[in-house]
């Protein structure tokens, strides 16, 4: 496979095995993947240095470490947030990098065919996005990071990272975006232009989640969880 910003220019060092998803958001030394070509129906663990893919040059996979970077801080603030349930927790962290991640991992798993079970084709990433995400080229408004929110508990707190693929309402063979559950945290992540609060809402009940009973809220200022016995926990995205 070629780097799938290979349209900006300046590819340099060869193809590298970029992660499929940020190795820093993961806590462990295997993962288990399941929705691959090579594992389309059946989990399989793979370790992590595996689960990697040749979709980005050197250059450009290093030129986005700052993405990658945030990431992991935010995993790390949410672990550190459950692990201490009945202190106070704030942490402040960048959105634009935030949404440049998942913007990414959309990319890459798009690239590898793993957006959802049934992706037959390689989806290329169109210029005015990889413009966007490497060199902050202006999207249209809508276009990015939505937190929907969610009852965080014992039976949706799974470590890790799982997704589903948006798919366009009036075209179900269009996909638009990411649904992402990140310990239990949720967002959804789109390229369709104009605001999709709507269209997440019309997505109804995925997995036995009802997106149309959410609150979503486009590019977060704040993500707090609340609870009678525990302490605050507030994570602040600056935008």
């Amino acid at each position: 496979m070629k780097c799938w910003a290979k349209c900006l220019g300046h590819c340099r060092d060869g193809i590298s095995g970029e992660h499929y998803i940020s190795a820093g958001i993961i806590n462990d030394e295997s993962v288990t993947v399941i929705g691959f070509p090579w594992c389309r129906d059946e989990p399989r663990t793979i370790g992590l240095n595996s689960a990697v893919a040749n979709v980005l040059c050197t250059g450009h996979n290093s030129a986005l470490s700052d993405c990658d970077n945030e990431a992991g801080r935010f995993s790390k603030s949410l672990i550190e947030a459950y692990l201490q349930p009945l202190g106070n927790h704030a942490t402040t962290l960048n959105g634009w990098l935030l949404e440049k991640w998942a913007l990414r991992t959309f990319v890459n798993l798009g690239y590898v065919q793993a957006l959802h079970q049934e992706q037959p084709n390689v989806i290329e990433p169109p210029e005015w996005l990889v413009r966007y995400i490497f060199w902050n080229q202006s999207v249209p408004d809508g276009i990015g990071l939505y937190h929907v929110s969610d009852t965080v508990g014992p039976d949706n707190l799974d470590a890790g990272l799982f997704w589903n693929a948006v798919q366009a309402i009036e075209e179900p063979n269009e996909v638009m975006g990411l649904v992402m559950v990140f310990y239990g945290v949720r967002f959804v992540v789109t390229v369709a232009p104009g605001r999709s609060e709507d269209r997440i809402r019309k997505m109804g009940v995925v997995n036995r989640f009802d997106f149309s009973k959410s609150q979503i809220v486009y590019r977060p200022t704040s993500i707090t969880f609340v609870s009678s016995n525990a302490g605050k926990k507030c994570i602040t995205l600056q935008w």
